[in-house]
């Protein structure tokens, strides 16, 4: 949705002009080079209203690239990549692009930590791992001399900002099992890597952001009549509630990007969610050693 003046100048560009490349010193006329492609600077370009246009845009996403994309996503998992991989990009963002997008919207509102874990989450829920982060983070606090709340803030920022980046990890893990449980000699592993930005496109958009934020609003709602519903958020209820979503969009997908019967799509869903939900396992051990690593 881009940002309209409420009255439209007449196009006053002069086209039949000869004009040198700013950038490749090629003589052309129009207002791209039709050598490098460069565009020539107009008036208009400078003026407070187009960077305020270039500032909505930057910041909502909200053109029709992204709502037909988004679209795609929720209503016919698969198509978007397979659409994608088939040759039609132009009325869709780019796949990476929109995983970015998703990526950006989890961190700008957190209220489940499937990714990036907490420091609660590495010291009591995952199994022998709490042991020995729990230990780790002990001797760091004798070392450095510093108390538990200022670490804790040090080490939740380190790890918010090192999560956003390992999280391609996630994308590139599970695009590895896809050449495995999907292997065909048709399929290029950048189709493969298409279906993987999808799958973790919507699990941020849909399940950690949409659906965790709806409970969270639920939640809040029922609190004045005197209801706590905080176990919805829980690790346990809410994985219930994402292993259902990605259940779905799995199985669906794989029938749709590529070609499978559904009792072959069923099965793969289910070989497909163990393996991602190991990988997810490992991310988020791997994750607090690399935060210590760097703190």
């Amino acid at each position: 949705m881009r940002f309209q003046p409420l009255r439209k100048k007449p196009d006053a560009f002069d086209f039949e002009a000869t004009r040198i490349c700013t950038v490749c010193n090629n003589t052309f006329h129009g207002r791209y080079c039709n050598l490098c492609g460069e565009k020539v600077m107009e008036p208009h370009e400078r003026s407070f209203l187009n960077f305020l246009d270039s500032l909505l845009n930057a910041f909502t996403f909200l053109d029709g690239k992204f709502i037909k994309s988004l679209k795609l996503l929720i209503t016919r998992p698969g198509q978007l990549s397979r659409n994608i991989a088939d040759g039609k990009r132009v009325p869709y963002m780019k796949m990476v692009s929109l995983f970015f997008v998703a990526n950006f919207f989890y961190f700008l509102f957190p209220v489940f930590d499937s990714y990036n874990s907490t420091l609660y989450t590495q010291m009591n829920s995952l199994g022998q791992h709490s042991v020995r982060a729990t230990e780790r983070i002990n001797v760091y606090l004798d070392e450095q001399d510093i108390s538990m709340e200022e670490f804790q803030r040090n080490y939740q920022e380190k790890s918010t900002n090192l999560s956003k980046i390992l999280i391609i990890v996630l994308v590139l893990a599970m695009t590895l099992f896809l050449v495995v449980v999907n292997f065909s000699r048709q399929a290029y592993f950048f189709d493969h890597l298409l279906y993987a930005l999808e799958y973790y496109s919507f699990s941020l958009l849909i399940n950690a952001v949409l659906l965790a934020n709806l409970f969270k609003l639920l939640i809040d709602w029922v609190a004045p009549l005197g209801w706590d519903w905080e176990i919805l958020l829980s690790d346990l209820y809410f994985t219930i509630v994402m292993l259902i979503t990605t259940l779905y969009w799995l199985t669906r997908s794989q029938r749709i990007f590529y070609h499978q019967e559904w009792y072959w799509a069923a099965i793969k869903t289910v070989v497909i969610i163990v393996l991602v939900l190991v990988s997810v396992e490992y991310y988020r051990k791997a994750l607090f050693y690399i935060t210590m690593w760097f703190l």
